[in-house]
């Protein structure tokens, strides 16, 4: 209140101001209260001179008012006037469609040129001088066209500006983002002055407008292009997906005449185009027999330039199967998911046009030279699957699966039939612990339970492991499965030296559970003392039961593996466990009829029939075992392996025969058993897409229906090529296309080359095969000479989202002048002045009292 006496009051250059709102009516109270009370202090003060009494009361007053003013934070202003400048960066684009016809690019340059012009001339000379600019090009990529210089000078760039050399791409995005760039850490305004047809090779997205409007750069744009194609090679189309061994429309248009050249793997086809001067449209078809991403190339070459584009459709149907011997199984396969082919040995079919191939109780010797090596060329990407057949010679005799174990595909087999080898060094086994620790249990039964377990533990290797299931009326915390390394076998023997006895003895839920450890080499070891119901449920691998009393198992365990009775103060020191000490089998068939055993729960579906005896093997390490033989030991009927360094690589072996009953009541798990040698077993679940954009290849994943949704991040590829390099794709969700995308690398110069594109998604994999055709070797411009026109959707979002303007129907809008203020703060000011004059009025009276 009283701070707006003087408020507006000016001092030269100076202004008095008070921005804060009028002091709190505590404040005028007090300053009134004191000037009040200093006024009665004075009167009263009779005896002392006039003069002094007047002074005292004076200063007094004054300190106080002076408080008051100092709450309104008043404040010296003086005002300073700015020149406005800025930076205009002048976007030009080099791309081959937006300069086939010079005339209309340079209109647009010499637009640009008198908009800049008109902008400098609508401001003061002092204005104007504060603006720089620059002249930046993009085709492939973006770069200067010239150093910063005056605004002025940015418009004779433009009127003199020559391309050298148009370029045959337009990524406007890389152009956008460094002309951005140019105008980052400068001084003022900034704006983009875009030339261009929007044809880009490359776009902008939402994204990266909203970045130019949040730093303030509107993008001003002059739209120019070709009113016509150049001649040549103008559109070619395939469409995304077509089926097998049907027809397949490939369109066209070109202009003026040429040759039309279609390659397709080893086939090409050659068309002459007569010449005009209108667009011609053109139909070719062809047949795609092998399922996957399937690429052909379309060519078009004239007088001066030849132009290559390739195309891809996505290729779905049957699964080709193709069979050797006498597979009585394979007629029965439905024709909708499979197309069965058979070839006589003698003369063999080029294994690489197929998905799987089938050879039944056939040997090596059985094809022609060098045919094997083909299989083996051909394994990546073309599944394969040897079946055993029946006994051949006697039990001790090598059988049919020996014979290709010893051939080229020896390395990529599931199996081995080889015994020696598994004897001198077994591989990694995982061994299993089953131990009641009933109340019947208790004292030394339980300690030679332990002892036994101390004598397993001693056996193992570090590549072994080991884990530890205790029971009694339920199952117990267990020693977790881990590898047996020195520090987890010590633990091992304090958990089992922990053990104690009580509760009643239920071992049927731990053999149950124990099925989630059978693996390839597994072995368990059932301690108890053998005082409990026969159980219902049987262990599926190897199994040492060992009594700690002096009955036998109630049940026959000698099926199971080996019995040992161990009695209640045995010790398992010198024991021979059976498991641990193998001995060279001499035999190479398992003779007479067993029912299959199925592994695991996910394992394949139960055949529900008799198997006539099965050749013996060792499965590999890395091998998945789905069908046992019924009776230990854990002998493999079906295994199958996929390649860890080349996963295009798949191979198969069944053991025993399969008659026509394979095709009947089993046929169920025969084509599950098939399906395991496909790559690409469930073709609906995507729809892929493979764009050529030149240097590199667009991959676009598309869920369907049938894959349900999936959660962003959640879908990730990689190509694997068939010299077992592998490349990764980084997949990112586009919510506008509905799927994944994520660039391709191009593959290097050469001839077709086959590929495999890995999608995974969770536990779920597809392995979807891809033919590349050539590299595209161009002389010439390429995909820019199919363009013409103008893009005016992504011209319009440039204006529309940035705040720019189209410089062919409005002139760039004057910037206002605008000005600062140097504030000086005098509420410490008043402060200081108040309590001064409150000090000498206090000294005042003092000295009038004396």
């Amino acid at each position: 209140m009283i701070c707006r006496l003087i408020d507006g009051i000016t001092l030269g250059a100076w202004q008095l101001a008070c921005p804060a709102a009028p002091a709190a009516p505590w404040a005028y109270a007090a300053a009134i209260a004191g000037i009040a009370a200093t006024l009665l202090l004075a009167l009263r003060a009779r005896k002392r001179p006039l003069p002094l009494r007047i002074l005292t009361a004076a200063l007094f007053a004054l300190g106080f008012i002076l408080l008051a003013v100092a709450t309104e934070r008043p404040e010296l202003r003086r005002s300073l006037d700015q020149a406005q400048g800025g930076k205009i960066v002048v976007l030009l684009d080099q791309s081959e469609s937006f300069w086939r016809e010079p005339a209309r690019a340079r209109g647009a340059l010499n637009l640009a040129a008198d908009r800049i012009e008109a902008f400098l001339a609508s401001m003061s000379d002092g204005q104007a001088a504060g603006w720089r600019g620059e002249l930046r090009g993009f085709g492939r990529a973006s770069g200067g066209l010239g150093g910063e210089s005056t605004a002025a000078h940015l418009a004779d760039t433009l009127l003199s500006y020559r391309v050298d050399r148009a370029e045959d791409a337009s990524n406007l995005r890389a152009g956008l983002l460094d002309g951005l760039a140019a105008l980052l850490g400068g001084d003022g305004q900034g704006r983009v002055i875009l030339l261009s047809d929007g044809l880009a090779s490359e776009a902008p997205d939402d994204a990266l407008w909203a970045e130019f409007r949040a730093l303030g750069v509107p993008v001003d744009v002059i739209a120019a292009g070709a009113s016509t194609p150049a001649s040549g090679l103008v559109a070619a189309n395939l469409g995304p997906e077509h089926r097998i061994g049907q027809e397949a429309v490939l369109r066209g248009t070109t202009l003026g005449a040429g040759r039309l050249v279609v390659m397709q793997k080893e086939r090409s086809d050659t068309l002459e185009v007569a010449g005009g001067d209108t667009l011609r449209p053109l139909r070719l078809t062809t047949v795609f027999d092998r399922r996957g991403l399937q690429g052909l190339q379309i060519g078009f070459d004239t007088a001066s330039v030849r132009q290559q584009r390739n195309l891809f459709t996505l290729v779905r149907g049957p699964a080709r199967l193709l069979i050797y011997g006498p597979a009585p199984w394979a007629d029965a396969l439905p024709e909708a998911r499979w197309r069965v082919e058979r070839a006589s040995p003698a003369t063999p079919l080029p294994p690489a046009d197929y998905d799987l191939v089938v050879i039944d109780g056939l040997e090596p010797q059985d094809f022609p030279p060098g045919h094997v090596d083909e299989l083996l060329a051909a394994a990546d990407g073309t599944g394969l699957m040897i079946v055993n057949g029946g006994l051949r010679g006697s039990v001790t005799d090598e059988q049919v699966i020996s014979a290709w174990n010893r051939s080229v595909l020896g390395p990529i087999l599931p199996v081995d039939s080889d015994p020696r080898l598994f004897v001198q060094e077994p591989p990694p086994r995982d061994i299993v612990v089953m131990v009641d620790v009933s109340g019947s249990m208790g004292g030394r039964r339980l300690g030679s339970a332990q002892s036994a377990i101390r004598a397993i533990l001693a056996q193992l290797r570090p590549q072994d492991s080991i884990a530890i299931l205790p029971f009694s009326s339920d199952a117990h915390r267990p020693f977790q499965k881990s590898a047996a390394t020195q520090k987890t076998l010590e633990a091992a023997r304090r958990y089992t030296d922990g053990l104690s006895a009580g509760g009643g003895t239920a071992p049927e839920t731990t053999l149950q559970s124990s099925a989630r450890f059978v693996s390839n080499y597994c072995a368990f070891f059932f301690i108890s003392d053998a005082e409990f119901e026969p159980p219902k449920s049987a262990p599926q691998c190897f199994t040492t039961a060992i009594s700690v009393s002096d009955s036998r198992f109630p049940m026959d365990v000698s099926a199971w593996g080996e019995e040992i009775l161990l009695g209640e103060d045995g010790s398992a020191d010198n024991i021979p466990f059976r498991y641990f000490q193998p001995e060279e089998r001499k035999e190479y068939y398992r003779d007479g009829l067993f029912t299959p055993l199925s592994v695991g729960g996910d394992g394949l579906p139960d055949p529900g029939l008799g198997v006539n005896g099965m050749a013996i093997t060792y499965p590999r390490s890395d091998a998945r075992v789905e069908w046992l033989h019924a009776l230990p030991p854990p002998d493999p009927l079906f295994a199958w392996r996929r390649d860890a360094r080349r996963p295009g690589v798949v191979a198969g072996v069944f053991l025993g025969p399969m008659d026509a009953q394979w095709g009947q009541s089993a046929l169920p798990a025969t084509e599950a058993m098939l399906e395991r040698l496909l790559g690409w077993p469930d073709q609906d679940r995507y729809l892929v897409q493979l764009l050529d954009e030149g240097d590199r290849y667009m991959l676009r994943v598309t869920p369907t229906s049938a894959a349900g949704v999936i959660h962003q991040g959640a879908l990730s590829a990689s190509l694997t090529w068939s010299n077992g390099t592998s490349n990764g794709i980084s997949l990112q969700f586009d919510r506008r296309q509905g799927a994944f995308v994520g660039g391709v690398p191009a593959p290097a110069a050469g001839g077709f080359q086959r590929a495999l594109l890995v999608l995974q998604e969770g536990a779920n994999i597809q392995r979807i095969p891809v033919d590349f055709p050539p590299a595209t070797a161009l002389s010439g411009q390429r995909a820019e000479r199919l363009d013409f026109g103008v893009n005016a959707e992504i011209l319009r979002a440039a204006e529309q989202k940035t705040g720019g303007i189209s410089l062919a129907e409005q002139q760039i809008s004057a910037y206002p002048s605008r000005s600062i203020h140097e504030v000086v703060i005098l509420a410490h000011a008043f402060l200081s002045l108040a309590f001064a004059f409150v000090a000498a009025g206090v000294w005042s009276r003092n000295l009038s009292s004396r």
